[in-house]
């Protein structure tokens, strides 16, 4: 999920860079324009080849400048991570950037010549001025991130000394929103905390403090750490599901290649056992955000008509909302139809011997605290569609894995733990093929399979199949 977040950055990174190139290249013509008289000199001396600029005549290569600027700028490796590269490193890779987009602009109007000649000093002029732009537009992005308050919890591995740096640099980028929520140091070694930040414990307690603490990604850093501290770590973080990365600095790398992250000079190997297509995960973004406000549309009023016939039923509150845990653990207030008596939590102890799921799961076929309008939201699942805008908060996806409950999370075994490592969905394969029907291991592994085979086809088929499961209440109560 940090990728998604990267890959959201660049994305609007290559937006504002448009804007940026098409209303300094507009704004130069324009300049151009007015100071016509004392500009008119070219690049190449010799005899005035060119009729005066202005913005109209030259507003068609708008068309041409943007896209080949964006190129070079991609190809200069400007969006990899916007916010993790240095000052002095960005101005370079823009000056280069620009440079070759100026030589392949003037290489696209030798070939190709437009009908109403340009100014190469003109275009020269320009040039300097994006590039300058660029960095300016850059450095804005990257204060306004600045501000924004770390999400990214992260913990370090390493002894105090070759954990410190590291530590310190995280620390001096608030922009890249990592928070560093502590340290494990190796066994033996004595100390509280690292750089200010507090040490979660030693090595040998790994799988004790991730599951303890809300965690997605772990570091290693500084020492060449055997193949046994390796694998175990390792090991540790792919069975729930979090991110396992390490200093790669050992293997003498200089330019990062797409399995390694740069932080600001360090470079590190990252290993994931969930999805990390930054690109296909932020389109399964933009299609949660397209098909909630679809939903709301198309669905208020039905959801109008629900709410008033359980208001009059019992007088009772219209929505249930429940904490649950999302991504990595984090809690969030999930919403429902109320579809119980008010007092349904307050008996759930006194009917917890007819539970009829496996597991740390309750569920009832006749549930005696279901009402007679709950009864009926359930089985049509319109009980679940206040959730909408859970997806719409961006605390659930439209198809994912269910959302648990706190307490059946503390009960999960490990395997079970890498469930949590991708966002919660309002349907998902255990929702199409029985539901209440499959018992709870074969649940978590229907969720497991999803997490390893996932692709935006994977969610448009379950999107389309979940429609007859809900139309026939397969597996519904």
């Amino acid at each position: 999920m940090q990728k998604v977040r990267a890959t959201s950055v660049g994305w609007m990174a290559r937006g504002i860079d448009a804007a940026v190139v098409a209303a300094t290249f507009l704004g130069v013509a324009f300049v151009r324009q007015l100071a016509r008289e004392w500009w008119s000199f070219d690049v190449v001396p010799g005899r005035p080849i060119l009729a005066p600029v202005t913005v109209q005549s030259q507003f068609h290569l708008v068309f041409a400048v943007v896209p080949l600027w964006l190129f070079s700028l991609t190809q200069h490796r400007l969006y990899d991570d916007i916010r993790r590269i240095r000052s002095d490193v960005l101005l370079l890779r823009i000056a280069s950037a620009v440079a070759v987009a100026f030589g392949l602009l003037l290489a696209v109007l030798f070939v190709f010549p437009p009908a109403v000649p340009t100014s190469r000093s003109f275009l020269l002029g320009f040039s300097v001025i994006s590039a300058l732009g660029l960095f300016v537009a850059r450095r804005a992005e990257g204060r306004w991130a600045s501000r924004r308050r770390p999400t990214w919890n992260i913990v370090v591995i390493g002894s105090a000394t070759e954990a410190a740096p590291f530590v310190e640099t995280v620390l001096r980028h608030p922009q890249w929103g990592m928070a560093v929520a502590g340290v494990i140091v190796p066994d033996g070694e004595e100390v509280t905390n690292v750089h200010g930040v507090r040490v979660l414990g030693r090595l040998a307690q790994l799988g004790e403090i991730i599951d303890r603490e809300v965690i997605a990604q772990v570091f290693m850093t500084g020492r060449a750490w055997d193949t046994a501290t390796l694998h175990h770590v390792a090991d540790r973080c792919e069975e729930i599901g979090v991110t396992f990365s390490m200093d790669a600095n050992f293997l003498g790398l200089s330019i990062a290649r797409a399995d390694v992250d740069d932080l600001g000079g360090w470079s590190v190997l990252s290993f994931s056992s969930v999805p990390s297509d930054g690109t296909a995960l932020l389109a399964k973004r933009a299609v949660d955000v397209m098909l909630g406000i679809l939903g709301l549309l198309v669905l208020w009023p039905v959801m109008a008509l629900t709410a008033l016939l359980i208001k009059l039923e019992d007088g009772g509150p219209v929505l249930f909302v429940q904490e649950r845990s999302g991504l990595y653990g984090n809690t969030f207030p999930m919403f429902k139809f109320r579809s119980m008596v008010i007092d349904a939590e307050a008996r759930k102890a006194e009917l917890a011997a007819k539970n009829e799921m496996s597991g740390p799961v309750f569920k009832i076929a006749r549930d005696p605290r279901i009402t007679r309008i709950g009864a009926f939201i359930r089985k049509t699942s319109i009980d679940e569609l206040p959730q909408i805008w859970n997806v719409l908060r961006g605390e659930m996806s439209v198809v994912g894995p269910r959302p648990p409950l706190p307490a059946e999370v503390a009960r999960y075994e490990r395997w079970q733990m890498r469930r949590l490592s991708m966002k919660p969905g309002l349907t998902c394969i255990w929702q199409v093929t029985g539901r209440n029907k499959v018992d709870f291991d074969g649940w978590m592994r229907l969720d497991l399979e999803y997490i390893d085979n996932w692709s935006l086809f994977l969610d448009l088929k379950l999107i389309l199949l979940t429609f007859p499961a809900v139309l026939t209440g397969r597996g519904a109560s």
